[in-house]
């Protein structure tokens, strides 16, 4: 979604080069829904939508949550904001290393929004050194803003909460997860 890349070239399938998207579909997943159905059973609910059970039990899926995170964002089923979404708070509950998670983006060839998502988390939670180290192992890419979800979609905001007026901000991250 910034660079120039494969996956802007007509006719690039990357789908069918993708090693995350052609693992999940070795393990019986359909992509990209049984992979937002994965992401609600590892706890991303705050996201959770009506469209069936995952046929088989999370547990039994061997991908990790930056591996479901890199394929929810693969370029060949261009991500939905919702997707995108889903993937963010995946990331910011990351079960793997900035570095590691940098080198799947790249590989992937989701680099630039996997960058936007950083810095977003960066913006929400100076403190996180995960979104510090992840801005740091991720190349330098431009991002297409335009054809993403804004800074605030992944977070919850209040403006009052128990009778304080003030805005609280908590990046939405996958909750009570179970593991891969």
């Amino acid at each position: 979604m910034g660079t120039a890349t494969e996956a802007g070239r007509p006719g690039a399938d990357l789908g069918a080069r993708s090693r995350i998207l052609g693992k999940a579909r070795e393990l019986g997943l359909g992509v990209p829904l049984d992979l937002e159905r994965l992401a609600m059973a590892r706890g991303c609910g705050y996201y959770e939508r009506d469209f069936g059970p995952l046929a088989r039990t999370a547990e039994g899926v061997p991908l990790s949550n930056a591996e479901l995170a890199i394929a929810l964002l693969a370029p060949s089923h261009q991500p939905t904001a919702r997707q995108i979404r889903l993937a963010a708070a995946l990331l910011g509950a990351a079960d793997e290393s900035a570095d590691d998670v940098a080198t799947l983006a790249v590989d992937e060839n989701c680099a630039s929004i996997v960058r936007y998502i950083a810095l977003c988390g960066n913006r929400f939670e100076p403190g996180n050194a995960f979104w510090t180290d992840l801005l740091r192992a991720l190349p330098e890419t431009v991002i297409d803003r335009d054809h993403l979800p804004h800074p605030t979609r992944f977070v919850e905001m209040t403006g009052i909460d128990r009778g304080k007026v003030g805005t609280i901000t908590r990046w939405i991250r996958a909750r009570s997860q179970v593991v891969a």
